[in-house]
């Protein structure tokens, strides 16, 4: 669920998965109600099956998208530029940021699994999940491409925020001006020693290679439902306050687009705290709601196209805001000075012509006059 979507609750896998597929052309589950206990599957008319089998090949075909996917295609040909005009870059990086324990890690898994029910259903979860406030949480940026073994998407997960917002500020911009590297510690002043020194050897295993910089393409901004809920509930607006401002930090925009929000830990709310939430979020970040996707833990398909929606999001934003390769700039800067050099030459050209007009004219004059002073 997300983009501003109507938000229903979450529903079993698709019927399609369940049948053959000679029994789901005329048959299919419909999904139970919350306030249903029983287990008995009903039969649905024709209408009901042709929208789970339009749903579900709307689902197969984001998949393809993501796969098929290489930085380039979705560039747009404004004022004439093309794919070959703009700087690709290698793999389109999308860099997830949000407060401690705001559900980064979980939205890695969360994403993975969306293309391992095809690829390997029985594939591990790749990020360490933190299960309480101990936890030292993500304390390297990691890479993952996604899927997994992609040349062309990958998503950067990091430590959660500091308690000071100037030092949030600080290590933002250094990732979006300098760039990220998987393995890059991220350590806070507020850190306690024997944490530090704890991780000096857990550091040791990136010491030793040296990993491509990724330049930041697009920003994912995770929040946890659960704690915006509290925040709207409690007199003390602290939680709501340090996403707004970070929220609002120019860094974290990619030219006129700010990133993408993701609301976490839906499954623990229920439907209307959903989209009270969605929507409180909304005025408070100034954005549209279909800017906000709700992708609860829960593993349906209504949660994998909210989780496919939103990378499509923020490949196609991405690409829109890619820089235009020098050679192109020249090119244009070259062709413009042709054309007002040109525009100079034809106003020169005018002004030539009435000047031997007025040459020609005053040359007959002369003559006329010579002819009126003779004898």
């Amino acid at each position: 669920m997300g983009g501003g979507g109507a938000l229903t609750p979450s529903s079993p896998s698709s019927p399609s998965e369940s049948f053959p597929p000679e029994f789901v052309e005329c048959v299919a589950v419909s999904p139970v109600s919350d306030d249903d206990e029983s287990d008995e599957c009903c039969v649905c008319d024709g209408d009901d099956v042709d929208s789970i089998r339009y749903f579900n090949r709307q689902l197969r075909e984001a998949k393809e998208f993501i796969r098929r996917y290489k930085p380039g295609d979705w560039i747009e040909g404004v004022g004439g530029a093309k794919a070959g005009h703009f700087v690709l870059p290698e793999v389109t990086t999308l860099l997830l940021v949000g407060p401690r324990g705001s559900g980064k890690s979980t939205l890695v898994n969360r994403i993975t699994r969306v293309f391992d029910k095809d690829d390997d259903p029985f594939a591990p979860d790749r990020a360490q999940v933190s299960c309480n406030s101990k936890s030292n949480g993500t304390m390297f940026l990691r890479e993952y491409p996604i899927p997994r073994n992609s040349s062309a998407v990958c998503i950067y997960d990091t430590r959660g925020w500091s308690n000071d917002l100037e030092k949030n500020f600080k290590m933002l911009h250094q990732w979006m001006t300098k760039g990220i590297s998987h393995g890059e510690t991220t350590m806070w002043d507020d850190d306690e020693g024997n944490k530090i020194g704890n991780m000096k050897p857990l550091g040791r295993q990136y010491s030793f290679l040296r990993y491509k910089i990724r330049k930041v393409n697009f920003v994912i901004f995770v929040v946890d439902g659960v704690a915006v809920l509290e925040s709207m509930d409690d007199s003390n607006k602290g939680y709501t306050e340090i996403l707004r401002q970070t929220f609002m930090y120019p860094f974290l925009s990619i030219g006129d687009d700010k990133p993408v929000v993701v609301v976490t830990h839906g499954d623990r709310l229920s439907i209307q705290q959903r989209v009270h939430v969605q929507a409180e979020l909304a005025e408070l970040l100034d954005i549209p709601a279909q800017q906000i996707y709700d992708i609860p833990g829960s593993d349906d398909d209504q949660t994998d196209m909210a989780v496919l929606d939103m990378l499509h999001y923020c490949v196609r934003h991405a690409e829109q805001n890619l820089p235009v390769k020098l050679n192109y700039h020249l090119e244009v800067l070259g062709r413009e000075t042709l054309n007002k050099m040109a525009e100079q030459l034809m106003g020169l050209d005018a002004v030539i012509e009435v000047a031997i007009i007025f040459l020609c004219i005053l040359v007959l004059l002369l003559r006329f006059s010579d002819k009126l002073v003779q004898p």
